[in-house]
């Protein structure tokens, strides 16, 4: 079994890095992330590798309300981390660097952005039962929020 320190070094560095990925890149192009989260509208389709992350948190999202209503949280903490350490971190971020790195602000980028926002987001709302300070954190600095991402949970059912 995994304890605590090793819980940190793996799902805690791997999504602090994301994080200041996203952040670092989002700021320097001036990227204001939930002003450009609105509906579709004249938005072109993803590309595809957004679309399959976008569905793969969607799946996340299922199995650990699954786990969470069966008070199972074990299980719903793992799914988290395999989902930030394996399709976020390791094959999302590593394959979409260039996305980001490229100058100007394009439909391309913008959805990299989005997407990758989106994710940061939902992770924080699912782990916020499991981690409850980190999760707080993380959603204050990515959103810009004054409010607790506890409150913005219970809003939001």
């Amino acid at each position: 079994e995994k304890g605590v320190q090793e819980t940190a070094r793996g799902l805690f560095s791997k999504l602090y890095q994301t994080y200041s990925f996203f952040a670092m890149y989002a700021n320097v192009d001036g990227w204001g992330s939930p002003l450009l989260l609105g509906g579709a509208g004249d938005r072109p389709l993803p590309p595809r590798i957004d679309r399959w992350i976008v569905s793969a948190l969607n799946s996340l999202v299922r199995k650990v309300t699954a786990c969470y209503e069966d008070y199972d949280l074990t299980t719903a903490g793992r799914l988290i981390e395999a989902f930030v350490i394996d399709d976020l971190s390791n094959w999302y971020v590593r394959l979409n660097r260039k996305r980001f790195w490229r100058s100007g602000l394009d439909d391309d980028k913008l959805s990299a952005y989005r997407s990758l926002y989106t994710c940061l987001e939902t992770v924080a709302r699912l782990m916020a039962p499991l981690a409850p300070f980190y999760s707080d954190k993380l959603y204050r600095d990515l959103c810009g929020q004054e409010q607790s991402v506890h409150l913005q949970i219970l809003s939001r059912s």
